[in-house]
């Protein structure tokens, strides 16, 4: 029982220790840049997607 007790008790600590260390890697400044990159990407692809499809007159007016 003590064994066990005391092998619970460490994986439950290291998940711990995992999950704080993802969280500080993750919110850290040194990391932020990096960490919004991804976002400012992504919108910078929905506006040119946007601007891609933009239709000509003759569009607008056909019925889908």
């Amino acid at each position: 029982m003590l064994l066990g007790s005391v092998y619970y008790l460490g994986v439950t600590l290291l998940l711990f220790a995992i999950f704080a260390w993802i969280v500080v890697r993750t919110y850290s400044r040194k990391n932020r840049e990096r960490g919004e990159l991804a976002k400012y990407r992504m919108m910078e692809d929905d506006h040119v997607a946007a601007e891609a499809e933009l239709v000509t007159p003759q569009e607008a007016t056909h019925v889908r």
